[in-house]
């Protein structure tokens, strides 16, 4: 996995990851000394905890990865289903990972703020406007679209997808989808 700070340079231990963002108290008993980013994973997956390992991997991936992956979710959630301003944030984020140039960046800044702030959308536009400042925050914008896009589903369902959608993170971290 890359660290959202470093594209390509892999972190060695879960704990360098969770350093970048305030792990779930019932996660932290899992982060044992040494404990690699796949093996935490695979402990947050086994204790059900989806939502601390959808953090976790927002923060493991580099912003254009997690960013791509939060983009991949959202279409499952919704499809073609969105509102006109939320279709734009989309889109802009879509740019952005495909070219993350400035000027992408500010339409994406730009295509965030109209938007529905309950929508994966404009959360991801915002993470992919938020990679030229303060490290890790469009992880946190990942993470919260993620979490926003599992929602999408009945309300049954919504484990599964988490389950689902880590799934898909730990392939776009593996370089599957990018």
């Amino acid at each position: 996995m890359n660290p959202a700070s470093q594209p390509n340079t892999p972190a060695k231990t879960a704990a360098e990851i969770c350093s970048r963002f305030e792990l779930d108290a019932q996660a932290k008993p899992l982060l044992r000394d040494g404990i690699s980013p796949p093996e935490f994973v695979a402990a947050l997956i086994q204790r059900q905890n989806y939502a601390a390992a959808i953090d976790f991997l927002a923060h493991a991936l580099a912003p254009r990865e997690g960013i791509w992956w939060g983009c991949l979710c959202l279409q499952h959630a919704v499809g073609d289903k969105l509102l006109p301003a939320d279709k734009a944030a989309a889109a802009a984020a879509v740019r952005w990972v495909m070219q993350p140039s400035e000027e992408n960046r500010a339409v994406a800044k730009a295509t965030s703020e109209p938007a529905d702030p309950l929508s994966p959308a404009p959360v991801l536009a915002l993470a992919a406007s938020q990679t030229g400042g303060q490290p890790f925050a469009s992880a946190k914008s990942v993470a919260r679209a993620v979490k926003l896009a599992s929602i999408k589903t009945e309300p049954a369902n919504i484990t599964k997808t988490q389950k689902a959608y880590i799934g898909l993170g730990l392939d776009v971290a593996q370089g599957k989808f990018v």
